[in-house]
């Protein structure tokens, strides 16, 4: 899970990129929830959320070298490595407070909307590696799905 959701902080980070740097379309949370609920930002973004994306980009965590397999041309992959950021580690302690980390969604995607009511409509990925330890999110689920811009749920 982890490593998914370096990959799409990485791939928004270039895809965003622009001669004068990483232009800030989108602002980004990153709730962990195990022990406890709340920013999964490691660094100089810990504790943060809603973060602009140029922010998140100039602050990992770690580059790590990583190998990555690449076309060599000839029909075949050859091995090389590849940077990559890390700004979030996985942690596996306690149970899966689903509940819980939705009804901080709601919160943060609330607020988003009440400062900015004419945005495009906020993005929540929910990744996770169980089942909600701490009841049926369901209800906090729904709740965040009618939330609205201008623009749209």
């Amino acid at each position: 899970v982890a490593d998914a959701l370096n990959r799409l902080l990485f791939e928004l980070s270039l895809k965003c990129a622009k001669e004068e740097g990483v232009r800030d379309y989108f602002h980004v949370a990153v709730l962990g929830y195990g022990a406890r609920v709340g920013s999964a930002f490691g660094g100089a973004l810990a504790g943060r959320d809603l973060v602009p994306l140029s922010q998140v980009a100039d602050n990992p965590l770690r580059v790590e070298q990583r190998a990555k397999k690449v076309p060599d041309g000839a029909g075949g992959l050859v091995e090389t490595t590849a940077r990559f950021p890390v700004w979030v580690d996985p942690v596996a302690h306690g149970g899966t407070p689903m509940a819980q980390a939705f009804g901080q969604a709601v919160a943060l995607v609330e607020r988003w909307v009440g400062e900015r009511p004419g945005s495009f409509p906020p993005i929540v990925l929910n990744l996770t590696d169980g089942e909600s330890t701490d009841g049926d999110p369901s209800e906090a689920a729904a709740r965040l799905r009618s939330l609205a811009s201008a623009d749209g749920p």
